[in-house]
């Protein structure tokens, strides 16, 4: 059965056009809502780039019942569909991650992104935005910060947040590489870049909403999850029909992991042992995820995994 969310018949990468001082923003909350006191220095902090910089009522609105939603799904979907048809606006940078991205996908059919492309900046809950607007409709978005965590990367030693502004107004190398990778399995790989929170992922495969991952270099990363859960999350993508041919694995980081056996052989170790069950090469220790550092990847663009040498290098 064909996907009614394929990829538009002219698949070619969609790139935004650079930011520049004076362009306008918009801060959205397509998931969770978000405290205004945690949003100041990131909002600071776009300002200081020189950007117009539009906050909506509705980033902070509360469902009723369900308040671990910024209001109702239609709300956060018309408020991101607002956002995005404004004719001036530039980039949608998402206040925070939480949950509830997945529950507006299908009010987003209309979404024309050729004809408005725009970029989209966040992470963790926004990787269901990411798989479906990278991987279906062929946007380059950014897997970076939302605006919440650039407070937590204020002492960054790899500067997280320097690094999203230089690749969001096209001033770093088009082609760059992220070293020092740790090998799991080896070989080198090419394709297209996909992924995020596994968790959420996982639970994006058997909808159209999630691409076809095969011949993709999939990076993923997660946060407070338990050790069987971590197992049960990678079997279930390494046995989807989605998930079968990989291309590549980058494993980022996946933040307070627990249980028996996380406790016994440490994080790395058991991320390791179910990460080499892949028929694919993997690396490890990707700066990317629910701590700092946690540096942007552009989503759907060309990569190459070179686990031999513990490389991810990035084509934006």
């Amino acid at each position: 059965m064909t996907s009614s969310h394929s990829a538009p018949s002219d698949s070619h990468l969609i790139q935004p056009a650079p930011l520049r001082p004076g362009d306008r923003v918009h801060v959205v909350s397509p998931a969770g809502p978000v405290v205004p006191e945690l949003l100041e220095e990131g909002l600071a902090t776009l300002r200081a780039w020189e950007l117009d910089v539009v906050v909506d009522e509705a980033v902070y609105a509360r469902r009723p019942g369900a308040d671990y939603l910024a209001g109702e799904d239609q709300a956060r979907a018309a408020a991101f569909l607002n956002a995005w048809r404004d004719p001036q606006c530039r980039a949608l940078f998402c206040s925070r991650g939480g949950f509830g991205s997945q529950r507006m996908l299908p009010l987003l059919n209309d979404l024309d992104v050729r004809a408005q492309p725009r970029h989209l900046v966040g992470f963790s809950d926004i990787t269901a935005l990411h798989l479906h607007l990278a991987g279906n409709l062929r946007l380059q978005t950014w897997h970076g910060p939302v605006v919440k965590s650039f407070a937590l990367h204020r002492d960054d030693p790899q500067d997280s947040v320097e690094h999203l502004r230089a690749l969001l107004f096209g001033e770093k190398e088009r082609t760059w590489s992220i070293e020092g990778l740790r090998t799991l399995r080896p070989g080198r790989a090419q394709g297209r870049l996909l992924g995020g929170n596994l968790c959420v992922l996982v639970h994006q495969l058997a909808t159209d909403f999630c691409p076809s991952l095969h011949d993709a270099i999939l990076v993923v990363e997660d946060v407070g999850e338990v050790d069987y859960r971590i197992d049960r999350l990678f079997t279930a993508l390494r046995h989807s029909l989605k998930g079968q041919r990989l291309a590549g694995l980058v494993l980022g980081d996946f933040s307070d992991a627990a249980g028996v056996y996380v406790d016994e052989q440490g994080t790395d170790a058991f991320l390791a042992m179910l990460a080499r069950e892949f028929k694919c090469p993997v690396v490890a220790g990707a700066p990317v995820g629910h701590r700092s550092p946690n540096l942007t990847l552009p989503m759907g663009a060309p990569a190459e995994l070179n686990a031999d040498q513990g490389r991810l290098t990035l084509l934006t």
